[in-house]
């Protein structure tokens, strides 16, 4: 079949959908609601620094200028605690036993920037550091748990030093354990990395899924339309049906490309001009804080791992996958009669697009041995493979040769479906009766 004549049916889709309110209305909401996503990411946490800052830096002397202490464990004394707080430049007020917890309760209670501690201990429960603050408000939360954090850290090498443990052996004994689970003769992963390996391929595989589901309904509507209008009998006289077909896919194809590329823009451009208040306020609210710099040190070695053919072979898995389940969106547009009946004929591709995309996640949340299995199988079904060559190739699960093969069985897909597409799109062009079934159509392209 020849495609001769394509270019004129991607001019006229183009232009036509571009024209469209539905089109129109959606890329000016979805790019107001993506430059004030991306204007709230880049200047929120910055405009939150001072309360992080507290958070971080503890107590404030000024907030808190007392604490009761009441130390019930039977291991320490509250005047093993004094110095600790004092230095803070707090007031101590400590009793051992439970006899004046009552008191420090009532006076915590009705005071106004103290803080009442209570240390106990239960057989069942083990230890319990409780930190009670003033009615007024006078003492957040925030610091009422910093002053909690204080004793417990104290109580943890207290305790093992009364037990009689000596000095040097304490920051090893209460030294954090870390469980590492990897595959033998890898490189060890963080937890930062560990976390990127399981969002990524997420991040990646929904985006593909919302483009699909969004233009694939965009390429059946379109289809179904030309049919109730007879638009078609005037592009077909200069025009074969395969041609019809990839001139709308395509068409339909570089609109999302152009929409989804515009709202990067509109994002950079919101991101651009906050960034003299957004990063400089953004740097002090994450200055310190634990993990940050390990992920930005994951990130960084992810992206610098990629070759030009690595970013290259992406692209072309995304275009493949896009094709894949447009063409399957078009042949069930060319199956009704009547544009109101397309969103139920949909349902099927909508169900075939969701099992893609579980089945290429949803191994990896898998403990079993099926896991390793049904995740080799996504790679090779056209179906799935969109969704989880480009995370495996991200996360580096699959090798380039085996991503090739992958991508050409893919590829292959693509030209069949699309052949049959444009058989079936020539036997219904003037079909106008009811809809007709997928179970109908082999029959349509014997004929």
């Amino acid at each position: 079949m020849s495609i001769f004549g394509w270019q004129k049916i991607f001019k006229f889709t183009l232009v036509q959908q571009v024209k469209t309110k539905s089109f129109i209305i959606s890329s000016i909401l979805i790019s107001v609601l993506v430059l004030t996503m991306t204007v709230l990411i880049n200047v929120l946490p910055g405009l939150l620094a001072p309360a992080a800052g507290a958070v971080e830096n503890g107590p404030q002397a000024g907030q808190t200028s007392t604490v009761y202490f009441t130390d019930a464990s039977g291991i320490t004394a509250s005047s093993d605690y004094q110095k600790i707080f004092e230095d803070a430049g707090m007031t101590f007020i400590g009793s051992d036993g439970a006899d004046k917890a009552e008191e420090y309760t009532s006076t915590v209670r009705n005071g106004s920037g103290c803080v009442f501690v209570l240390l106990t201990y239960n057989a069942d429960t083990g230890y319990s550091i409780k930190a009670m603050r003033p009615l007024d408000g006078s003492v957040s939360p925030d610091d009422s748990n910093a002053i909690a954090g204080i004793a417990s850290s104290a109580f943890e090498e207290l305790r093992l030093e009364k037990l009689g443990l000596a000095q040097d052996k304490i920051p090893s004994a209460i030294a954090p354990v870390s469980i590492v689970n990897t595959v033998a003769g890898e490189e060890e992963q963080t937890f930062a990395q560990q976390m990127i390996n399981s969002i990524l391929p997420m991040i990646t595989s929904l985006i593909l899924f919302i483009m699909i589901v969004a233009y694939g309904q965009l390429i059946a509507q379109s289809v179904a339309m030309e049919k109730t209008s007879k638009v078609i009998d005037l592009l077909l006289i200069s025009t074969k049906p395969l041609a019809v077909i990839v001139g709308k896919v395509l068409a339909i194809g570089a609109l999302s490309l152009m929409q989804f590329i515009g709202f990067i823009v509109v994002g950079v451009i919101g991101f651009a001009a906050t960034l003299p208040l957004g990063m400089g306020l953004t740097s002090q609210a994450l200055a310190g804080v634990d993990g940050v710099g390990e992920f930005t040190d994951a990130f960084g070695k992810l992206f610098s791992e990629f070759s030009p053919l690595t970013i290259i072979m992406i692209l072309v898995i995304f275009i493949l996958g896009f094709l894949f389940y447009a063409l399957i969106a078009g042949l069930i547009g060319a199956t009704v009669s009547r544009s109101e009946d397309v969103n139920s004929a949909m349902q099927p591709f909508a169900i075939f697009s969701v099992v893609g995309f579980y089945l290429a996640y949803f191994p990896d949340m898998m403990a079993d041995g099926s896991q390793s299995f049904l995740k080799q199988l996504a790679y090779y079904l056209p179906f799935s493979s969109p969704f989880s060559l480009p995370s495996a190739m991200l996360t580096k699960q699959i090798d380039m040769l085996q991503t090739v093969i992958c991508v050409l069985i893919l590829a292959v897909f693509n030209v069949v479906i699309a052949l049959f597409v444009a058989r079936v799109y020539e036997q219904l062009i003037l079909h106008t009766g009811n809809r007709i079934k997928l179970s109908e159509l082999v029959g349509f392209v014997k004929k």
